[in-house]
């Protein structure tokens, strides 16, 4: 006969005052006890009758606040990207069967400040991603901090809790070497989005979205997405990266020829026909729209293998910088980036004021010398 394996089960054995010994079992820590032997068909059913009481959400536990959650419009108008992303962690937070699980906390324990602790344990299951486990904690803030402007907690237990990932990225950018390096290794396609990256100052999804739509003769006009489309993103066209938008255009004209004639010789399966001209800037080698996910992958992988510690990411600094080299102030770099200005001149200080004050010394250097070797 197989042997089932009951999750979570919470067993203690304890000695009785005749010496025997006799185990106790309860469907998970601080469950409902469970009668008879393990396997027997009492104790399968008890199990089996609590876990199903456990997982009906109901108004009493994180489960049923998670639900609401999602049903309430702070939740429906966020950007369908971080709606995506954000249900990934609420699904983790509802979930009830691991012993490290928090979807089954009862609300009267959610306003016990000693809960911090059980909370705590649940993101460290991603401590070997600190980034991943600061986002779990963040979503879980934000139910709770929703829970508790709905007077639906009396506290938020995670809030405040400080971050294991600590990186300040906003003096990051990507060098011509490093870029000249990651072009060459990487596939014209990803060559392309890494570029145009650095060229526009793009976040991942707006790069994914961008449109040959939203490309006009001196700049590009995007809705972004993490406005919902409220903000649009002005990018003045500059003469690179017009010339980047000109090798895109060819790469894809040439694409859809190569696969046009394949299809017209019957090279291809006449049930795979030559994609249509793309309606997005960057695309796949199938010719088809980039997911966020595929695109960081694929610069993942690339500059990993490189040995490249830079992001896809860290192209809004070097966009930043190539604006203030083509004479924009600190202020209209800001307005562009959508960052503080702090955080610009922060920048500029390291990559272009710095290389200014290096410039003028060693012309004054150089100076210097001429003046020598002419009066000896």
């Amino acid at each position: 006969m197989p042997v089932v394996r009951l999750k979570g089960l919470n067993s203690k054995t304890r000695t009785l005052a005749d010496g025997s010994r006799v185990t106790y079992w309860w469907a998970w820590k601080g469950g409902p006890p469970l009668p008879g032997k393990p396997g027997s068909p009492e104790f399968v059913a008890a199990y089996n009758a609590a876990v199903a009481d456990r997982k009906a959400p109901t108004n009493e536990d994180l489960a049923s606040l998670v639900v609401k959650y999602k049903a309430s419009p702070e939740f429906t108008r966020l950007a369908d990207g971080t709606k995506k992303e954000w249900l990934r962690w609420l699904d983790r937070i509802m979930a009830d069967e691991g012993p490290l699980d928090i979807g089954g906390l009862p609300m009267r324990l959610l306003d016990d400040r000693r809960v911090r602790a059980d909370l705590l344990a649940w993101r460290d299951q991603w401590a070997d991603r600190p980034r991943s486990a600061d986002y779990a904690i963040q979503v879980l803030s934000r139910v709770l901090s929703w829970g508790l402007g709905r007077g639906l907690l009396a506290l938020n237990a995670a809030a405040g809790v400080e971050q294991l990932y600590s990186s300040d990225r906003a003096d990051q950018i990507w060098t011509a070497d490093e870029l000249q390096r990651f072009t060459e290794a990487a596939s014209p396609e990803i060559g392309f989005a890494l570029r145009l990256a650095c060229l526009t100052g793009l976040r991942r999804t707006d790069l994914t979205k961008l449109a040959w739509a939203h490309v006009g003769e001196i700049a590009i006009v995007i809705p972004t997405g993490k406005s919902r489309g409220r903000r649009a993103q002005t990018i003045p066209i500059l003469p690179e990266l017009a010339t980047l938008l000109d090798e895109i255009r060819a790469h894809q004209a040439r694409v859809i020829e190569i696969r046009t004639q394949k299809y017209l010789k019957g090279q291809v399966g006449r049930h795979r026909p030559p994609p249509p001209a793309p309606t997005t800037v960057l695309t796949s080698s199938r010719g088809l729209p980039w997911t966020p996910s595929g695109l960081e992958g694929g610069v993942i992988d690339v500059k990993s293998a490189l040995g490249i510690d830079k992001h896809l990411h860290d192209g809004r600094g070097t966009f930043g910088t190539r604006l203030r080299k083509a004479g924009l102030s600190a202020s209209e770099i800001a307005d562009v980036l959508g960052w503080e200005e702090e955080r610009v001149e922060r920048l500029l200080k390291t990559y272009i004021d710095q290389d200014a004050i290096v410039m003028e010394i060693a012309e004054r250097i150089r100076r210097r010398e001429s003046t020598t070797a002419a009066n000896p």
